[in-house]
């Protein structure tokens, strides 16, 4: 009972926060200038008629959506990003001219799954609800909540694919395939990836997952991620090379999301500075930064590293070692804060356990 009251709580602390910060997105309506304004942004590749105007990465996700389920084809528009998510926000538009609702949804997706995790993980109330209450203050969180930006998304199905590994002794169903082609279709995957391999690995030097269920997730998750392309595949009469076409977006990603400097988005997530690789090439500071984050980052690391002396490869050496290993795989691309999004649950699941243990320590066991 008690965590049904939690988490309902937290999620009304979730909506009244977004709703006395970002008011707009809960009034936005949405209007076909937007799509005329996407069609001389600096996402169409080709000439424009007129002069070119820059937009958000949010404004052309909800034009392209927009634009996907009007029927066009997602790899024409935003060719560069699967096109799942801003499938949901075209469907939304239809719907209700607002495509925020899906993004909402996702805030209070990814709040729930970090509650539950990190339950999962520490076996106690107080951990998963400092956790969580944690991550619903962190500005980011809160500023991504406010945008059609994919990386909140993304994270929901990491963390939801997470959860089923940690919840089932053995995973030998089709519905993991089916989340993790989901998640390779919402935003471009190499990302998400990296996570999946860091927790099949994991799960199978613990002998808990076995390798034709890699496999057969994997496959599953290839034809889900096939099939979200169906629009595509009926263009081109089904001969579209969904893997040549892979392999040209990876292309692009390399040419376009390179670090001028290694482990730039390390000090961006410690200092919240980073070099611009625009204009005067000047330093700047993140708007969302969170002095939390060098906290977090130093107990994590100090964590990860006892229980590796230990050499005790549990669940908590897996959430210690997933957020610094994916701080250390975004040395070598281009920094932007939005992307540590997808690790900060794991952070503070580690740290909301630390909280836990030291209140149960002063006061006294604390019943889960």
């Amino acid at each position: 009972m008690k965590h049904t009251i939690a988490i309902l709580l937290i999620v009304v602390l979730y909506l009244v926060i977004l709703f006395q910060s970002h008011k707009e997105i809960f009034y936005f309506k949405f209007s076909n200038e937007l799509v005329s304004r996407y069609m001389l942004s600096q996402d169409i590749p080709h000439e424009v008629p007129g002069k070119r105007l820059f937009l958000s990465d949010s404004e052309i996700h909800i034009a392209s959506g927009y634009l996907y389920v009007s029927g066009n084809n997602p790899t024409t528009f935003n060719f560069q990003h699967p096109p799942f998510i801003k499938y949901l926000y075209g469907l939304s538009t239809l719907l209700f001219k607002n495509p925020f609702i899906i993004q909402i949804i996702f805030g209070i997706a990814l709040l729930l799954l970090t509650y539950k995790t990190s339950f999962l993980i520490f076996d106690s109330f107080l951990a998963a609800l400092f956790s969580t209450l944690l991550l619903l203050i962190d500005p980011l969180f809160i500023d991504i909540s406010s945008q059609a930006l994919l990386d909140l998304g993304q994270t929901v199905f990491i963390l939801l694919y997470f959860y089923i590994l940690l919840k089932k002794k053995r995973i030998n169903s089709i519905f993991p395939g089916i989340i993790l082609g989901i998640l390779f279709a919402s935003k471009f995957w190499t990302g998400s990836l990296f996570f999946v391999l860091i927790f099949d690995i994991y799960f199978i030097l613990k002998k808990k997952l076995d390798l034709k269920d890699v496999v057969f997730h994997f496959i599953t998750s290839f034809i889900i991620f096939s099939i979200i392309y169906f629009k595509t595949f009926f263009d081109m009469k089904g001969l579209f090379n969904i893997v040549f076409f892979e392999l040209k977006t990876i292309k692009y990603w390399l040419h376009h999301s390179t670090a001028s400097m290694f482990g730039s988005s390390i000090f961006l997530f410690l200092t919240g500075y980073l070099k611009s690789w625009w204009g005067n090439k000047e330093i700047i500071k993140s708007e969302v930064w969170s002095p939390f984050w060098p906290i977090i980052f130093i107990f994590t690391s100090y964590r990860l590293v006892t229980l590796l002396i230990k050499k005790n490869f549990n669940k908590i050496f897996l959430a210690s070692f997933i957020p610094i290993a994916y701080l250390i795989y975004l040395g070598v691309q281009a920094p932007f804060d939005r992307y540590f999004i997808l690790i900060l649950p794991f952070f503070y699941m580690v740290f909301g356990n630390l909280i836990s243990n030291i209140l149960n320590n002063c006061y006294g066991k604390i019943h889960k």
